[in-house]
């Protein structure tokens, strides 16, 4: 699945704002149905959501309406609000050597650019960290604060809506003995939630550094994925930088990339990103080495003042291509 030719612009990347008529339309009866049937859920009834939902089902009002219905009811079954307000992964640090995970800038739309080092995950060793609930909670999270702290201050920067990231894959290290038959079952857990309850918040994915043996794990991860999903991952050899750099900005991109982007925090435990320190972000005041879910204790004892602005940690690791990254 390796893409020789390769353009993007922003009708790729800013598609719900180059909407046909047709779309449009299909908007407007989507939007009137769920009002109708008493299912649009305050704070996933924006247009932008709606629009996702639309989407990922081809623009098809019946089945967009099945698949934000099974959301919904997801949403109330697995209390998602009180995770998002009240789940602390305290084990956070203790789980980032072996899944190395954080957020790095904006690519040249104002996207979040995710930036996941796939080569050194080590399920076994993670696991004797956390749990597999545990890591799923976590995952739901992190989507949570997506859309509720990292969309929004992108938005408010670049004025336009942000609904989707741009995810770089590091695969260089990677071996069988990662894809573990557990890794497996939790790629699978948390490709359906993606797909299923986060739809279309997929921008574009590059998978980078791919070796040998990626055709062999390829073939099992591909069957879970929709077609829609598949077409916006381009698989990638060493030969990456063009590709990245169509999306990125040079000096949005880390030096291992390509770029002349340095990563700046010393301890590695907060990622470069205007969320990190804008008025949009005023919900949440907590500081960088602080974990997940205590933000809501420290917002409620020291509210942050109108006007002023708020430091919002992002989920962080180490970057493959630094010095203490390959210890």
């Amino acid at each position: 699945m390796v893409h020789a030719a390769f353009s993007y612009a922003e009708e790729d990347a800013l598609w719900y704002l180059h909407l046909s008529k047709a779309q449009e339309g299909a908007y407007d009866a989507f939007r009137e149905h769920l009002a109708g049937v008493s299912l649009l859920l305050p704070g996933h009834d924006d247009k932008y959501t709606l629009l996702r939902f639309l989407k990922a089902r081809q623009w098809d009002v019946t089945k967009a309406t099945a698949m934000y219905s099974k959301m919904v009811k997801w949403r109330t079954d697995q209390a998602v609000d009180s995770v998002y307000t009240d789940f602390v992964f305290s084990e956070f640090d203790d789980v980032l050597p072996f899944y190395p995970h954080f957020y790095h800038k904006l690519d040249k739309w104002g996207r979040p650019v995710y930036i996941e080092a796939v080569g050194k995950l080590d399920c076994a060793k993670m696991l004797t960290k956390t749990t597999e609930e545990r890591l799923v909670k976590y995952h739901i999270y992190t989507w949570e604060r997506f859309f509720k702290q990292l969309a929004p201050a992108c938005s408010d920067i670049v004025g336009k809506p942000i609904v989707t990231a741009t995810v770089i894959l590091d695969l260089m290290g990677l071996g069988l003995s990662s894809f573990s038959a557990t890794a497996r079952k939790l790629l699978a857990l948390l490709s359906h939630i993606d797909q299923d309850y986060y739809p279309e918040s997929l921008g574009v994915m590059f998978i980078i550094n791919t070796p040998f043996i990626f055709k062999t794990i390829w073939s099992f991860v591909s069957p879970m994925l929709e077609e829609r999903t598949r077409k916006k991952i381009h698989v990638l050899g060493a030969d990456y930088q063009g590709h990245l750099k169509q999306v990125i900005d040079e000096d949005c991109l880390l030096q291992c990339f390509g770029g002349s982007s340095k990563e700046t925090a010393p301890t590695h435990k907060h990622c470069d990103g205007p969320w990190t320190d804008h008025p949009a972000v005023t919900c949440r005041r907590w500081c960088a080495d602080e974990v997940p879910g205590l933000m809501k204790q420290r917002a409620e004892s020291s509210p942050v003042p109108e006007g002023a602005s708020g430091k919002v940690q992002v989920t962080a690791a180490v970057p493959h291509c630094l010095s203490d990254a390959r210890a």
